[in-house]
């Protein structure tokens, strides 16, 4: 299976003010970058209309990020280790710059995908819908199925979400490695510390994950 580096992100839930974190006040302030450095922004703005809205994105220092009022959403160019914890590391500066800004939850998100799945790959898509597909009408054929679960460490410092999907094709694997957090203190100690590579270095194998 193939890492998707478009689907790979780090997500900090929380109350976030846009107006604060510019490009300007990011790379001041997450990359360490002096108030006069002349470091390329490209800026991404949505171009749907209709009730949809979507917030614009922001490109500096090989990644990209977004604020939403729910949370900051950062995204590396590639999905390399040291690209991840670049991220990691300018998170963790805004983080502790801003200690007043509520935060409650660190969230890691992975994506992989097979684009030619052997034959016992799909046995777990098909077992997970046979008894819907026994009661279907005759002429109708299965087209997409999705395979949720979800996991808690002893002391629930760590959610791991896996979504496993099938479109007829394709094979598709989400990782989300959730981390609740309730102060600086315990999202630095994410961030910085070890704790969600810990969790993403013993993860399930990714062919395991659809036996």
């Amino acid at each position: 299976m193939e890492l998707i580096p478009a689907e790979t992100s780090l997500v900090v839930a929380g109350a976030w003010n846009a107006a604060i974190l510019t490009p300007a006040w990011v790379l001041q302030h997450a990359f360490l970058k002096p108030p006069q450095d002349q470091s390329l922004v490209q800026v991404f703005l949505p171009a749907a209309t209709g009730l949809v809205f979507e917030f614009p994105r922001y490109a500096v220092e090989g990644v990209t990020y977004s604020v939403r009022p729910d949370a900051l959403v950062f995204a590396p160019n590639l999905s390399d280790d040291d690209s991840l914890r670049k991220v990691e590391k300018a998170t963790g500066n805004i983080v502790r710059v801003l200690p007043h800004t509520p935060v409650t939850g660190i969230g890691h998100n992975f994506e992989f995908r097979d684009l030619e799945p052997v034959p016992d790959h799909g046995a777990i898509f098909t077992r997970s819908r046979q008894d819907l597909a026994d009661a279907m009408p005759d002429g109708w054929s299965a087209t997409t199925a999705a395979v949720v679960a979800s996991f808690k460490n002893a002391n629930e410092t760590v959610h791991v979400n896996i979504t496993r999907q099938w479109d007829g094709a394709v094979v598709s694997v989400k990782f989300n490695f959730h981390h609740p957090v309730t102060s600086v203190a315990q999202a630095d100690a994410v961030l910085v510390g070890n704790g969600s590579r810990a969790v993403s270095d013993q993860s399930v194998s990714y062919p395991q994950a659809l036996k």
